[in-house]
């Protein structure tokens, strides 16, 4: 018996398919494995054959796989294997595929995001085979209307002759797969399309959209069985899913149950207006626990200590069913009273009254909690991540730091000692199984939440910080998964001119290879037991991460990683007279110091540089790094302290290109934004020129294959770990690379209209944007729409008149320019409309804030950044808004987003 492999899929010189195959006998005995390549028939076919020898029916279970020869890219295709069974009756089968890619909207249909916006069927039936059936064809579609199912029509009478009343119904054979058996005549080219069949109706009542499918001529033996599998049912896009959300912290929402600050509880109520608009998602920012100092810099929610744990501080005592005296009710009140009036979170305040609360509750009921069936089936369900966090947090506050390089004995994470504290009788248990229990409280209040969300309709979308805390109770317990001697951060852009430093180790992505990233597959798989949606924030870094060496302070001061650097040799061939002083060193002259320095001068040239001669300086030793710099000044409270600081760290980032460490002098990476050096304006023309050329190839060009496969390497394992809707926040300095690898992946991309993926426009426009993404007015990373309408009059000019076409905008937005901004999003083909909440306010004149520039979530340039934003009014007020909330959901539903919730 011959079987065929025949896949549709158009490929460029350099590029392969291949075939990973298994034949399984019935009894799941192996009979071979083999990896096959295909060969080339045409522009949009790959064919290979195999032979079948033996009496017995056979499983064929098969992947295919795309091979890029440039940069070794290997990546198999979505949902596999197939699975196909052969019975050797057969003289040839013919499987003709077409490539299975998670980018199509059926796999995005079948996240978890649309488990309650989309029917879900759970009887499936197996087609009935007529003795004469020679062809199986084969659909994948998710989301499919009540009372519809898939039909074939075309060409020939044996499928309706393109009559809608003769198509014939497909049956689901599993979840979302459709099958119908038919005789086809196989000496005949046939068209054909998929359509959607009224079971009432008994006809075919839509058809999809393009061009005719085909089947060209098949009369291959006398006994021939074609399988045709079919991906992706051409929607038009009145049937593509479009739905609206809103985005808010979580600490930001503001209720009278709440203390101080919003709780998971608060996700409840929040819900009811969210559904009662028309909503169909909530998306918050990260909930990981981040208490690592005790005070205010707590509040930086990407600034993780663990990757599982959640924060105590979104805990709602009063939701906890423990019996307490009056007192404590009165104490919980008279914290209330106190935090919760408060215009902003303050932080450390919450977090001490929240701690001081739930240690009163434990001590008096620690014996009836550690026995409870769920505290146990919870730690153990969750040990592996559970106790070295819960270890962790006993030492941090036993040695009054989270720096575990001070912690003794205790500096090197030893797994035997930490699970040797969970015995009962083990002095450390009280305080181990304090933080457990406050886990498993906060476990079950979100897990409480996300079902309310889950009853209205509605998906909960959550964050994942692309680092953690260097100081964490995962770089404690793993620290073979980081590069603690570096920082990852963001180059410098529009709205961090120097960049960023995040202070998060980077990842050893070498070592997590090893065992198929299993840190990582633990990770997405944890959040899918909170959230239906992801946010990856910054999914660039899954290519490649900024990375700042652990001794500078500044962004600016880093490069990609991982990264294709330049050899000398070349900088030589492209006729640059390189010279390591003078393009790897501070370059520090005398006419320009008294600009940077002003009238702190005099003391940088007494106390922190030298004169080498002939106007050239160089920071003294003590200065000689942006880290020695920061950590000299840090007690400094002298009135010229801030100046001379700042002008000594732009004098240390003076340099063009930074030396790859161990290279010998060999290897090179250019200085992002070296244009804006004086080292680089102080070049002749024909240097610039050359480095320029240099600089662009370095940053635009030459890494572009070698960064898709880094990504390719490690997404493909994210997307596999959890059921969610991943989505990609790619801003920024985006790789050509990336969007590719994003649609092959079905990963949603952001697109926000005041930064534009193209250079070439000044505002990207809603409606271009593509379905699989995100659209938005702005993230917590930017003012509100209110806050920069007044920042920058000639910004705001230029998008009135290019996105609203007026020619003389006010100079702050009034609700009615606020709801045509809110109009375009909601127009747009984008699957979701993400909106910040603060946006959605401005639309009513009553209900927003009052002072714009108090919307403001975070500013990337002020590192650390007090993260306090809090709503100025209650859910309770917002759910009573009639006005807002009736002026809100004719928006949505006129637009096509929004249906209230029944």
């Amino acid at each position: 018996m011959k079987i065929v492999f025949r896949l549709n899929y158009h490929t460029v010189p350099g590029e392969s398919l291949w075939l990973k195959l298994a034949a399984v006998l019935g009894d799941d005995r192996l009979r071979f494995e083999q990896v096959l390549p295909l060969r080339w028939i045409n522009d949009g076919q790959w064919q290979t054959e195999i032979e079948l020898h033996g009496p017995e029916p056979v499983r064929l279970e098969y992947i295919y796989q795309f091979r890029r020869e440039q940069n070794g890219v290997e990546l198999d295709e979505w949902n596999g294997p197939r699975v196909v069974p052969v019975d050797p009756a057969s003289a040839e089968v013919l499987l003709r595929d077409t490539w299975r890619s998670a980018g199509t909207v059926d796999y995005a249909f079948e996240t978890a995001a649309f488990r309650a916006l989309l029917p879900e069927r759970k009887k499936f039936t197996k087609p009935e085979v007529h003795a004469n059936a020679n062809h199986l064809i084969q659909l994948r579609m998710a989301g499919v209307p009540d009372g519809l199912v898939p039909c074939v029509i075309g060409s020939v009478t044996e499928i309706g002759n393109w009559n809608w009343r003769h198509a014939v119904p497909m049956c689901e054979v599993s979840a979302n797969t459709w099958q119908a058996p038919l005789y086809l005549p196989v000496d005949w080219y046939i068209e054909y399309k998929f359509g959607l069949f009224d079971t009432k109706l008994a006809r075919a009542i839509a058809i999809e959209q393009g061009e005719n499918r085909t089947l060209e001529w098949r009369d291959h033996a006398a006994r021939q069985w074609t399988v045709v599998s079919d991906e992706c049912y051409r929607r038009d896009d009145s049937q593509l899913f479009r739905g609206v959300g809103v985005a808010v912290p979580v600490f930001s929402l503001r209720s009278e149950k709440s203390l101080g600050i919003g709780e998971f509880a608060d996700l409840k109520p929040f819900a009811d207006w969210a559904a009662g608009v028309g909503m169909k998602l909530i998306q918050i920012l990260p909930i990981n626990d981040t208490t690592s100092s005790h005070d205010w810099t707590d509040s930086y929610p990407y600034s993780a200590i663990s990757a599982f744990a959640l924060h105590p501080i979104y805990l709602r005592i009063g939701g906890l069913s423990y019996a307490m005296p009056d007192s404590f009710h009165a104490e919980i009140e008279s914290a209330r009273a106190r935090l919760n009036p408060l215009a902003e979170v303050d932080h450390p305040e919450v977090m001490k009254a929240k701690l001081a609360l739930t240690r009163a509750i434990f001590k008096k009921h620690h014996r009836k909690i550690t026995s409870s069936s769920g505290f146990r089936s919870f730690l153990d369900e969750n040990r592996d991540w559970l106790v070295p966090y819960a270890a962790f947090c006993v030492k941090r506050d036993e040695f009054g730091t989270a720096d575990f390089s001070l912690w003794g004995e205790w500096a090197v994470f030893d797994r035997e000692k930490a699970d040797a504290m969970v015995a009962a009788d083990h002095p450390a248990w009280p305080e181990l199984s304090y933080h457990i229990w406050l886990q498993y409280e906060l476990d079950r209040q979100l897990r409480d939440a996300v079902a309310h969300l889950h009853s209205y309709g509605l998906s909960l979308k959550g964050d994942l910080p692309i680092g953690i805390d260097r100081e964490s109770a995962d770089a404690w317990s793993a620290p073979h998964l980081f590069k603690m001697d570096t920082q990852a951060g963001a180059p410098p852009d529009a709205f961090a001119v120097k960049g960023q430093n995040w202070g998060f180790p980077t990842y050893n992505w070498e070592v997590m290879r090893q065992d198929g990233f299993a840190w990582w597959r633990s990770r997405f798989a944890h959040l899918s037991r909170y959230f239906d949606a992801y946010r990856i924030d910054h999914i660039l870094g899954f290519f490649r991460i900024w990375q700042i060496p652990h001794d500078q302070v500044e962004g600016i001061m880093g490069w990609f990683d991982p990264a294709m650097p330049i050899h000398i040799d070349e900088i030589h061939g492209r006729g640059i007279p390189f010279d390591y002083n003078r393009y790897c060193r501070p370059y520090i002259r005398a006419h320009f110091l008294h600009e940077r320095f002003g009238d702190t001068l005099d003391e940088a040239l007494r106390n922190h540089l030298d004169d080498c001669g002939h106007g050239f300086y160089q920071l003294r030793d003590h200065v000689a790094t942006q880290r020695r710099i920061v950590e000299h000044f840090e007690n400094d409270t002298s009135p010229h302290a801030g100046r001379l600081r700042q002008a000594l760290l732009d004098c240390a980032s003076e340099v063009l290109f930074f030396e790859v460490p161990g290279s010998h002098g060999s290897l090179f990476h250019p200085r992002c934004s070296m244009h804006m050096t004086k080292s680089f304006l102080e070049l002749d023309h024909d240097t610039k020129c050359r480095l320029d050329d240099l600089y662009v190839d370095y940053f635009y060009r030459r890494q572009e294959g070698f960064w898709e496969a880094r990504g390719y390497e490690k997404l493909p394992t994210m997307r596999h770990a959890s059921p969610m809707l991943l989505c990609g926040e790619d801003l920024g300095m985006v790789p050509h690379c990336v969007p590719g690898v994003m649609r092959e992946l079905g990963i949603l991309s952001l697109e926000i209209q005041r930064m534009p993926k193209s250079s070439e426009v000044e505002y990207a426009d809603p409606a271009r944007a593509p379905y699989l993404s995100v659209v938005s007015p702005s993230t917590h990373d930017m003012p509100t729409l209110r806050g920069w309408w007044r920042e920058d009059p000639q910004a705001t000019s230029h998008f009135a008149w290019q996105m609203l076409g007026i020619e003389f905008p006010p100079l702050e937005l009034n609700t009615e320019l606020a709801v045509r901004i809110i109009h375009q999003h909601l127009e747009s083909p984008a699957m979701w409309a993400v909106f910040p909440l603060q946006d959605l306010l401005a639309i009513n004149e009553t209900l927003r804030h009052p002072d714009p520039d108090a919307e403001r979530i975070n500013i990337p340039a002020i590192t650390p950044y007090y993260w306090r934003y809090r709503m100025h009014i209650g859910i309770e007020e917002l759910a009573d808004a009639a006005a807002f909330n009736d002026r809100l959901h004719r928006l949505l539903e006129t637009t096509g987003r929004g249906s209230r919730a029944r």
